[in-house]
């Protein structure tokens, strides 16, 4: 389900501008884990200030707290990593001499823009192999002063918080809309505490877990006798609710019979029991919550509008956890040190030798490039299958079916972006002919008596640097000449710090040469030694004209 539309329409794309927004980095992993989720924002970038990243600079501060830490790591180097901001984008500029660095898996070795929407998610970025950081921008609106016992420091959590600030303590009907895992009741029991019927327990009720041919009687109660096994009178929920909060869970799911008799309670606010003859008028603050796609149901007449005008009062929508990357590497520090606690097994995370640190700074890596498609609550259970595996174990190790999902999910989608973007190294795309698709697959495959490949550790640095020249940095045409996959091609050439990449070219290098060669692309190949894809894809990025 997507937020890109509601009740009352399409909603209209956010925008970003260097006027309206805020930047901020977050620790996504540290071998110190009390310094995961710890935050630093990026002030006065807007009035030409110039943030500078090291070892010793700046403070982070962990959120709701009075705790600041600042990188401290041995391997991340003195010598600062520049963030600045032009024409509306982060430049990132890292020390000659300094930290290596990767921005969401691709080394970068010279200036590197990052755009404003890349930032509305948050941008992965790697220090020395060993520390993970994320980037991420912000509206300039007031932070909310109460945590509500939601952990995170994205945008995405942050409107959650100011939402609950504003209409907490009005008697107004609330929707929770989101994907399943991700807290949906976590945010309706924020809402109750925040609220003047706080001192009453809130009561939760799984709509769609209640039989159809029970849902008035367990909603509304039932009077003795009115149907076989009412032995006695029975107080629906809106009843027990009297005075506090009534969370529905999964309203989307509701009978239509349910339907009906909910509009007429949110109107009225009275209940009429199964069997009874007179109203009973409650007061119940209502807030429901689904991840059914409610504008589909209206279309295909399974939902009522007229219900749906009166849930929503006011709707909060949560993001899923892969658009608050800010927040995953908090919330999964946070998950596996509590189930490390409760088996006895703190020293998993707490006594780190170097094979554990480099493990766990993988697992964290993969964590952030992986989609949680079960958000949250697929997490939580990451961290519980993880947390057992270890238990009683010498040495830390991830179950195999865990790290399994998460290679799986990320090699799927390292392919997808090697095809589109092959990590700042683009390929060129053969099209398919038009005509019968099963002759061009059958045309595509190898020769059956063709050699076999090459494997790509009996290719050493001088042959792979004189094929690439022989075939102009045609990495297609390389990597047929080597005899190997373009996969291990490209593989060989991140790898190879000899070999240029068109991400390594400076601003003013690009610009240059762009400017020598009116823009002639062949030119430019000859003159820089890349890939011709990757120095269009480049100066595009760049905006070079």
């Amino acid at each position: 389900m997507s937020n890109d539309t509601t009740m009352w329409g399409a909603e209209r794309p956010v925008s970003f501008s260097s006027q309206i927004s805020l930047y901020a980095m977050t620790i996504a992993y540290h071998s110190d884990w009390k310094r995961i989720g710890a935050t630093t924002y990026l002030e006065g970038l807007d009035q030409g200030k110039v943030f500078t990243l090291s070892r010793l600079e700046p403070e982070f501060g962990v959120p709701y707290s009075k705790n600041t830490y600042c990188l401290d790591d041995r391997y991340i180097s003195r010598k600062p990593i520049t963030i600045q901001q032009l024409n509306g984008r982060l430049l990132i500029t890292p020390h000659p001499e300094g930290t290596g660095i990767r921005i969401d898996g691709i080394h970068i070795r010279a200036q590197h823009y990052i755009f404003e929407e890349q930032l509305k998610n948050g941008v992965v970025m790697e220090l020395g192999g060993r520390v993970i950081v994320v980037l991420h921008s912000l509206t300039p609106d007031r932070r909310s002063p109460n945590m509500h016992r939601m952990l995170g420091v994205s945008e995405g959590i942050e409107n959650i918080r100011r939402s609950v600030d504003r209409v907490a303590d009005l008697n107004v009907p609330v929707l929770i809309r989101g994907e399943t895992g991700t807290g949906k009741e976590l945010v309706a029991s924020a809402l109750h505490n925040a609220s003047p019927r706080c001192t009453r327990p809130m009561l939760a009720v799984n709509v769609g877990a209640i039989p159809e041919s029970l849902a008035i009687s367990e909603l509304f109660g039932a009077k003795k006798g009115s149907f076989t096994g009412a032995n006695k009178d029975k107080p629906g929920y809106f009843s027990q609710a009297n005075n506090s909060t009534l969370f529905l869970d999964e309203i989307g799911d509701a009978p239509d019979e349910v339907q009906v008799a909910l509009l007429r309670t949110l109107e009225t606010s009275e209940v009429r029991p199964v069997g009874g003859t007179e109203t009973l008028k409650v007061d119940v603050r209502l807030v429901a919550a689904t991840d059914a796609d409610l504008e589909s149901k209206l279309e295909s007449q399974d939902f009522r509008n007229p219900l749906l005008q009166r849930l929503a009062g006011f709707e909060i929508w949560i993001p899923r956890l892969a658009q608050r990357k800010p927040d995953i590497g908090l919330l999964l520090s946070e998950f596996l040190r509590f189930e490390f606690d409760a088996i006895a097994e703190q020293r998993h995370y707490q006594e780190l030798d170097p094979n554990s640190e480099m493990l766990w700074y993988q697992f964290f890596r993969h964590a952030l490039e992986f989609d949680w498609p079960g958000n949250i609550r697929q997490m939580r259970n990451v961290a519980r299958q993880v947390a057992i595996h270890n238990r009683l174990a010498n040495f830390t190790s991830i179950p195999p079916r865990v790290e399994a999902m998460l290679l799986e999910e990320n090699q799927r989608q390292a392919e997808e972006d090697l095809k589109n973007n092959g990590n700042g190294i683009e390929q060129e795309e053969t099209p398919v002919p038009e005509g019968n698709i099963r002759e061009y697959v059958k045309a595509a495959e190898p020769d059956p008596i063709a050699p076999p490949r090459r494997k790509p550790s009996t290719i050493d640095e001088p042959e792979l640097l004189e094929a690439l020249q022989r075939q102009r940095w045609d990495l297609k045409n390389t990597a047929q000449d080597l005899n190997i996959s373009r996969a291990a091609l490209y593989k060989m050439i991140e790898a190879n710090p000899n070999v240029r990449k068109a991400g390594d070219l400076s601003v003013d290098e690009l610009t240059n040469s762009y400017q020598r060669c009116a823009g002639n692309l062949e030119q430019m190949v000859d003159e820089l030694h890349v890939s011709k894809a990757a120095l269009k894809r480049r100066i595009k990025e760049l905006a070079i004209s």
